[in-house]
């Protein structure tokens, strides 16, 4: 009766989904968070940024619910900012302005995360006798233009596999030390991608149902 009085006509059933349905409020709510992958902080003694300091950062430009996850540049966030590209630069002009160097952020929303993650081989990460990374590629950037440009991997020590956005590696620890992507680390694709372990990666997902 409610939604005759107001004038909604055949249109009631459409505004009774959009504001009532439990599946739909939650998806909505999930639109909004959003993870930032930073490239070169707290490497090698460069770049030194405190967690604190970091989600003091991400406060001052505009998101919510800031959590930060271990030292290598992990951050959980809200933000109504859109489209990505806008907020990733929202992300870099904040970081570099107050930390004063060239940062680089890889954004990423939370269902392309959760995508990502689901992509992953079967074994990734499950093996111990290997080491297990996850290469996250910039915006513009596709792993397959950054495995193309890779010398073929060394299928007996290491496996590489592509899911969205992202390039899973995984290699013999044994063999570490003779693995094309050790290689990879010295050309100027590096730069393209940031690279978190497995356990990060699984953790980080986690992390997404909190905030």
């Amino acid at each position: 009766m409610l939604f005759a009085m107001l004038g909604l006509g055949p249109f009631s059933s459409y505004v009774k989904l959009c504001f009532f349905s439990p599946l739909l409020q939650q998806s909505m709510a999930k639109e909004d968070r959003f993870l930032a992958l930073l490239r070169g902080i707290n490497v090698g003694g460069k770049n030194i940024i405190a967690k604190d300091d970091l989600k003091a950062c991400f406060e001052d430009i505009g998101c919510g619910s800031v959590k930060t996850y271990i030292q290598s540049g992990n951050i959980l966030f809200r933000s109504p900012e859109k489209p990505l590209k806008q907020l990733i630069t929202t992300v870099e002009n904040g970081l570099a302005q107050r930390f004063d160097y060239q940062a680089r952020a890889i954004v990423i929303p939370y269902a392309k995360y959760k995508s990502a993650v689901a992509s992953t081989p079967e074994d990734w990460g499950k093996v111990d006798s290997h080491k297990h990374n996850a290469l996250f590629t910039l915006q513009g950037i596709t792993p397959g233009s950054i495995l193309k440009k890779m010398k073929p991997p060394k299928l007996d020590i290491e496996q590489v596999s592509i899911g969205p956005g992202v390039l899973f590696w995984s290699v013999s620890k044994e063999h570490q030390t003779k693995s094309t992507m050790l290689k990879f680390a010295s050309t100027p694709e590096y730069q393209q991608v940031t690279v978190r372990n497995h356990n990060t990666v699984f953790k980080l997902l986690q992390l997404f149902e909190q905030i």
